[in-house]
């Protein structure tokens, strides 16, 4: 069925072996089934674009399997405080508050819908998937080898601009390859001016295997611990890109092959020292030759006080003239 928008809902169905792999999109929750949503869920608003309906399902033919669907997401936000302490939270609740989503009187909660929710269980009884502990991890470099990709869905559960104070979504991706699948859902979280919040839940399953690998992750860092890593990665970008052009440089004017980059960078290293060194004495040369050069301007200037002083002792000393040759008296 096509919407007067454009969207095409749309189901996908994929078989890897004994698992069924289910990608739905739908179109954003109608505002009836919202407004009773945000009260099962006693949350004064929810996200702006809910997509209640879309779920990514992977199911075993015996009935057990793990689904990520939007409403068990908002199920894991904090519904009783507010996490978030920011100047905007209050401004942005203020400007919900009469929306008829809200209730009368506005609660305190998390309005950036932080979520750490890492799926949903499938079964019953007699079929389900149980949660162990362990110590094994996913290969990340067994994921990075390149395999034919069978099956690639992207599904959104919710996405919310925070009243133009940032943005928060939750999507979920899938990859199924000949020898395994893949899927990673993440929680993002951008809050202007303040930080930005990751949670990353990854499912890996490998054909043959009678079990799946689940990780969580969570991150999270203030604006300002961002711009100190990112002027590191600029200054770290910076020392190996003039440690590369000079390697190219002498490698083009003539360096012998055998001389290697590390060699090439210790010998510079050296020569930075020798310089260090050589600046320092010149330093304290030019500081001794200052001290010398006062104390020889205090000298002389002792000697002109003293041979003043001598002038005019002698000129004190000196005989009344004597009358002259031929000048009676």
């Amino acid at each position: 069925m096509l919407s007067h928008s454009g969207f095409q809902s749309c189901r996908q169905n994929f078989t890897f072996g004994p698992w069924t792999v289910t990608a739905a999109k739908n179109h954003i929750m109608k505002s009836k089934d919202i407004e009773r949503l945000s009260e099962e869920l006693h949350m004064p608003s929810l996200p702006e674009m809910l997509f209640g309906d879309n779920v990514l399902r992977l199911q075993h033919v015996d009935g057990y399997g793990i689904e990520f669907n939007a409403i068990d997401s908002l199920k894991r936000v904090n519904n009783l405080s507010d996490c978030v302490k920011v100047a905007c939270a209050q401004e942005w609740q203020q400007s919900r508050a009469d929306s008829e989503h809200s209730k009368e009187v506005v609660r305190p909660y998390d309005w950036t819908y932080t979520t750490d929710y890492k799926g949903t269980l499938l079964g019953d009884e007699q079929a389900t998937m149980k949660e162990t502990l362990t110590e094994e991890r996913i290969d990340l470099d067994r994921l990075k080898v390149r395999e034919q990709i069978m099956f690639f869905q992207e599904v959104l559960l919710f996405e919310d601009e925070l009243h133009d104070h940032g943005v928060s979504t939750i999507s979920v991706k899938i990859r199924v390859m000949p020898t395994s699948f893949f899927v990673l859902m993440r929680f993002f979280l951008r809050v202007d001016g303040v930080m930005i919040r990751i949670n990353d839940t990854r499912l890996y399953h490998e054909a043959g295997k009678s079990f799946m690998l689940r990780e969580f992750s969570m991150r999270e860092s203030r604006l300002e611990e961002l711009k100190f890593q990112k002027s590191e990665a600029e200054l770290e970008y910076i020392e190996k890109r003039l440690k590369l052009d000079f390697i190219n440089t002498a490698s083009e004017s003539g360096c012998p092959a055998q001389e290697s980059p590390g060699a090439m960078l210790e010998s510079l290293t050296a020569i930075k020292a020798q310089h260090a060194a050589l600046s320092s004495q010149v330093q304290e040369l030019a500081s001794a030759q200052r001290q010398a050069m006062d104390s020889i301007r205090v000298n002389v200037d002792q000697a002109l006080e003293v041979l003043a002083e001598l002038r005019n002792t002698a000129e004190l000393k000196e005989p009344p003239d004597a009358a002259r040759p031929g000048q009676s008296s």
